[in-house]
């Protein structure tokens, strides 16, 4: 049978160019990329139609014509844009993880111009771009030195390239973790340019089990992976961060630690149990320790690495740390975000915020809100998310939608397709909105929103 008839009913070009409906949506697409667009639109709709011919009544030219336009208003929204997050979930990655609030405040001034990114004062020449950091760094964790990459896959991705591209890493078999996205431990440390020996079982590792791998194989650094997204329970064993230490001595072997979440707050944070902490990491002589800067640091995306001062210099020199380093727009705001820090007040920080607000101001939060009838303020438990501590969670407050119309998953997608999305969880057919971890600013979002699914 031939396609032709079907090709044929494809618009030109110039006929959906002149269409009104595209020209609303196109309006801010110079000539040259409308007419790409369209192009392109039309040769993925020509494909679409020698693979699956159309039904006879189908109306392909007014089909190309609403891709097109959807094209062209997808292109001209910004992106990321503001959701509201409603979910309980602090830390929620797909939500872009940590708040940046206040860290973004007199940005403009500091980043519309030139800046001394790399500019020495003292001597008028070149600088290093993560100095800054690195001081604030030092003084926060303890650490000899300090650097900042891309995330925590590639500051692994580097101190495993620098410390043993060639020969053996040793890690337990129990923490060969996904990371998220599907990344893998054991895909990093191949790409590192390591020869991955996994040690123990996957319930049972013991410092004997590594010592007996490095002695019969060698090893060039012993790596401990945070179970951070998981727990195991019952018949297990790990090697403590103190044994791994010992070891790594005996052998004269750096171990290095991915330590992941990124915990700097002094006193810990009792909901989140036996988070590691960097500086502790540091302090009992873990020789390099990796974590991220938009998880508990409340921060940016960014890989930090501190330690030893001549393996994480090694690591600066890496050919590799100049394509993984950061640009200026999250040095700037990671240098914010470390400020607080040092200066004892994790308040200072949005995501702390949240985490510490009592119980009572939260539901003291939801209470301000004009409920309809079918919706009433609920206890809830509120989760941090991000791949931190999975058992962890706290109380919290928020709202339960039960619509006498709309079901729940119905409830939850009305209220994602808003002009600011707001997202929520599904749970036994309600639809709930965690308050904990929505901003005073967005409350009056979700009012307007719930009038609306009130008409």
């Amino acid at each position: 049978m031939s396609d032709t008839p079907a090709l044929a009913r494809l618009p030109s070009v110039d006929e959906v160019l002149r269409h009104p409906a595209f020209a609303a949506a196109a309006g801010g697409l110079a000539d040259a990329y409308r007419t790409r667009l369209v192009r392109q639109t039309i040769q993925t709709r020509r494909r679409r139609l020698l693979d699956d011919p159309p039904a006879d009544g189908a109306d392909v030219r007014a089909d190309v014509v609403a891709d097109c336009a959807r094209e062209a208003r997808a292109l001209a929204r910004p992106f990321p844009r503001r959701v509201i997050n409603a979910t309980g979930v602090l830390l929620h990655t797909n939500l872009g993880r940590a708040p940046l609030g206040e860290l973004l405040a007199g940005l403009e001034d500091t980043l519309g111009g030139y800046t001394d990114l790399e500019w020495d004062e003292a001597t008028l020449g070149r600088g290093n771009r993560d100095e800054g950091l690195a001081a604030q760094l030092r003084l926060l964790t303890g650490a000899e030195s300090a650097i900042v990459v891309n995330n925590c896959a590639s500051a692994l991705l580097l101190a495993l390239h620098t410390l043993a591209a060639g020969r053996a890493a040793l890690v337990s078999r129990s923490e060969l973790v996904e990371i998220g996205g599907s990344f893998r431990v054991p895909e990093i440390i191949e790409a590192s340019g390591c020869r991955l020996r996994e040690v123990g079982t996957t319930n049972r590792t013991r410092a004997a089990d590594f010592e007996r791998a490095a002695t019969d194989g060698g090893a060039a650094v012993l790596l401990k992976v945070h179970q951070s997204n998981f727990v195991q329970r019952g018949f297990v064993e790990s090697v403590s961060t103190d044994e791994m230490v010992a070891l790594g001595r005996a052998l004269g072997v750096p171990v290095l630690e991915d330590n992941g979440s990124g915990l700097v707050v002094p006193n810990g944070a009792p909901p989140l149990g036996d988070e590691p902490h960097v500086a502790a990491s540091v302090a009992r002589g873990v020789d390099v320790v990796c974590f991220s800067g938009d998880k508990l640091l409340g921060g940016v995306q960014a890989g930090i690495v501190v330690g030893r001062a001549p393996l994480v210099d090694a690591m600066r020199r890496n050919p590799l740390f100049r394509a993984l380093r950061l640009d200026k727009v999250r040095i700037a705001l990671l240098h914010r975000c470390l400020a607080p820090h040092l200066a004892g007040d994790e308040r200072g920080l949005p995501l702390w915020r949240l985490f510490h607000a009592d119980v009572d101001e939260v539901r003291a939060r939801a209470s301000t809100l004009r409920l309809p009838s079918w919706a009433r303020p609920v206890p809830l438990r509120a989760t941090l998310g991000g791949g931190s501590n999975p058992e962890a969670d706290f109380p919290s407050w928020g709202l339960e939608l039960a619509h006498p119309t709309l079901g729940a998953e119905r409830v939850r997608r009305a209220l994602a397709g808003r002009d600011v999305p707001i997202v929520g969880y599904v749970r036994q057919d309600r639809c709930f909105l965690d308050v904990r971890t929505v901003l005073p600013a967005d409350l009056p979002e979700i009012q307007a929103a719930l009038d609306t699914l009130d008409r």
